[in-house]
């Protein structure tokens, strides 16, 4: 069996294990599947790491500004359980309350309640723990194929489903609205989290976004979100301007198969010509396949951003290792000996 497809068939068979609804917490009304638990968990457990690690520059800075006793020392803001509440909150729904009077639908906190509590308890219980280590390589790349699980769910399931079910025929055959929405839906959150530093030790204030500043488009988080979902709607044919792409890309590139396979007419025999299929259309490709290839992406680039953000503390690690192992000393009776005196014993020997 091709190795593509057991690999598709892998990511597909894990999705659906979990997204389904967990049956101890169905059984109490609770919808919440794994993915929704672990995600919850994992938003809570960022934040948590971000508040800790600018809480211990401010607390290094407001120490040595004391040691040299400046007069410009900030306060720092005693931390409230209120605040980190209401900043998960932000981080989910900030892109439905941008996008919701725009698109004219109700944002979701207000039909499924279950979910904002769902975050809020997961941030709750986070915070109840003692410490939580630091953002490493050791942390991050190791969940980088959990959270492209997450995201490509969100990016080709929910996103899309504000447009591609929208009244409207305009903004629902729209390939800019569909991927503007996705990039507004998916980021708008920590946009707002950033500009109103509300995970700054120091409290809320304003302050221009990292994505705004010089190099702040190279954020993956940032474009991820329009080029998966523009991605999964090309190979989906989610709207109609897709369709002729997909139909090139697939007759004239020769993608795999499960890119969309070829529907022939029937033969036709010219007097000159040999007979010859013709293409009559392209059927698109399964929306759970597509969702796979979207999470294969999403995980090399999030590999990649983790390798990036902090694989020189892992090269500065293992290179430190390696030079203790290449300190190696020749040895006789216990005492250290060059050289020449090596030769020397040898040959007395």
């Amino acid at each position: 069996m091709d190795v593509a497809r057991v690999v598709i068939d892998a990511i597909s068979d894990l999705l659906t294990a979990g997204l389904a609804p967990i049956p101890a917490l169905a059984r109490y009304g609770l919808p919440y599947s794994l993915f929704d638990l672990g995600g919850a968990l994992r938003l809570a457990f960022v934040l948590r790491q971000i508040r800790d690690t600018e809480l211990a520059k401010a607390r290094g800075l407001q120490e040595k500004l004391k040691t040299d006793e400046s007069p410009h020392v900030r306060e720092i803001e005693e931390p409230y359980i209120v605040k980190d509440l209401v900043t998960v909150l932000m981080v989910i729904y900030g892109g439905e309350l941008v996008c919701s009077p725009w698109l004219q639908f109700t944002p979701s906190f207000l039909t499924a309640p279950a979910y904002p509590l769902l975050f809020m308890g997961a941030q709750a219980v986070i915070n109840l723990l003692p410490s939580v280590p630091p953002m490493s390589i050791y942390t991050e790349l190791p969940l980088s194929f959990f959270d492209a699980l997450t995201r490509a769910f969100l990016l080709t399931a929910g996103t899309p489903g504000f447009i591609l079910k929208h009244a409207s025929p305009a903004i629902r055959s729209s390939p800019w609205a569909l991927m503007v929405s996705s990039l507004v839906l998916a980021n708008a959150g920590f946009f707002f989290v950033n500009v109103f530093q509300m995970l700054s030790p120091y409290g809320w204030h304003i302050k221009t976004p990292p994505e705004f500043l010089p190099g702040g488009w190279r954020t993956i988080d940032l474009w991820v979100a329009p080029l998966m979902t523009g991605a999964y709607a090309f190979f989906t044919q989610a709207q109609p301007v897709w369709v002729p792409y997909h139909t090139y890309t697939v007759t004239r590139i020769g993608t795999p198969s499960m890119f969309g396979s070829i529907v022939y007419s029937e033969l036709t025999e010219d007097i000159d010509l040999s007979p010859e299929p013709k293409v009559s259309f392209v059927k698109p490709m399964a929306e759970a396949d597509a969702r796979s290839v979207c999470v294969l992406v999403l995980a090399a680039l999030f590999a990649y951003r983790a390798i990036a953000n902090f694989g020189a503390e892992w090269i500065k690690v293992a290179s430190a290792r390696t030079k203790r192992k290449r300190v190696i000393r020749s040895k006789h009776d216990g005492k250290r000996l060059s050289k020449d005196n090596i030769k020397i014993n040898h040959k007395s020997g």
